[in-house]
């Protein structure tokens, strides 16, 4: 019996242990609490009343492809110099408007201007001399009339005074050439323009055909563009098309004024110059990045309102009208902007209503 009520007692603790285990699970399931049945609740919709609706549509546009071209100047000059020389002083910089006749950039005209005393001074001997045989020429024809001097004697004077009047012509006209030669010395703007770029300092030799500067005319803008040659088909000369300037966010309608007949054939790309209209000139940059937008063909993009869009996080919500007149909560997929409507790629059928936010 001792024993026995002895191993009950060693079992008790156990057995409590187990029990509030028990205990514990049943409660963590929940057996201790009330349930609800299960069913649907039905829950209040929210009614599309007082909110302005709009119809989902479809849009006729112009199907576009752009291409991406850079802002260039319509008349760009390239300056350089005609004679080998040093340069003594450049009078501009880049960003400076010029006026026609404006000096740009002085050489050193120290050489030439030696050859022009040199050739003034023989100039002087050969004027001289050629005074001196018509002094002559005119005696012996005086003579000759007089039978004085034999015809023989007044063939020789004679050719000697034209040798000097052509010794003189070669003279006057050697002076013309080192004169123009010496004009060269100091370079002039042949238009107005703005610098666009200086490539030389003082100290530079200037060289025939080396640039020296680089001016544009400021009141005429146009788009170089690379066109694919399998777009080429829908570009024309004379063709208006939209040029959009991304830095300073305008689009502005654009005419083909040139295509230049040979195709790149690195990129396979034909160069299509499109003329900005004027008021282009006093916004955009030479060098700013530009696109083309080609047509080639018609689409009918599903819109609606972009007002309509609500933005949560990351996703695009909008309000559609149901059957029953109360709204639902629906994400969709947007795409490109027209104006104040907004392209849905999907989410949306074409003839829903959609909601306007509360004003």
């Amino acid at each position: 019996m001792p024993s026995i009520h002895l191993r009950m007692k060693r079992l008790l603790p156990l057995l409590g242990g187990v029990l509030l285990l028990l205990g514990a699970l049943a409660w963590m399931s929940g057996l201790f609490r009330s349930k609800i049945s299960p069913g649907v609740i039905e829950q209040e919709g929210i009614s599309a009343q007082g909110r302005k609706l709009v119809t989902v549509e479809e849009l006729p546009i112009a199907q576009t492809i752009d291409v991406s071209g850079s802002v260039e100047a319509r008349r760009k000059t390239e300056v350089s110099g005609q004679v080998l020389a040093v340069i003594r002083e450049v009078k501009v910089r880049a960003g400076d408007y010029v006026e026609p006749g404006q000096s740009l950039v002085v050489l050193d005209d120290r050489e030439i201007q030696a050859q022009l005393r040199e050739s003034e001074a023989a100039a002087a001997g050969v004027k001289a001399d050629l005074e001196l045989r018509r002094r002559d020429y005119e005696r012996y024809r005086q003579m000759l009339e007089g039978k004085a001097v034999s015809k023989e004697e007044f063939d020789r004077v004679r050719g000697a005074y034209q040798g000097a009047e052509a010794q003189w012509k070669r003279i006057t006209e050697q002076i013309a050439r080192v004169r123009v030669t010496l004009s060269y010395t100091e370079i002039k703007a042949q238009a107005a323009g703005i610098v666009a770029r200086r490539h030389v300092d003082p100290g530079d030799l200037a060289a025939p055909g080396k640039p020296l500067l680089t001016l544009y005319d400021p009141n005429e803008r146009e788009l170089h563009a690379d066109v694919p040659e399998s777009l080429m088909a829908h570009v024309q000369l004379g063709a208006v098309l939209p040029v959009t300037i991304d830095a300073v966010r305008r689009t502005w309608e654009g005419t083909v004024r040139e295509i230049v007949p040979q195709a790149q054939v690195a990129s396979r790309s034909i160069l299509v110059k499109v003329t900005l209209p004027p008021e282009a000139a006093e916004k955009v940059l030479i060098g700013m990045f530009g696109r083309l937008a080609i047509p080639v063909g018609q689409a009918a993009p599903i819109v609606i309102p972009a007002a309509a869009v609500r933005h949560v996080g990351q996703e695009d919500l909008v309000d559609v009208v149901d059957r029953e007149g109360f709204l639902e909560h629906r994400f969709v997929r947007t795409g490109r902007r027209y104006g104040e409507k907004i392209e849905i790629l999907s989410g949306l059928k074409v003839g829903e209503k959609v909601a306007l936010p509360e004003e």
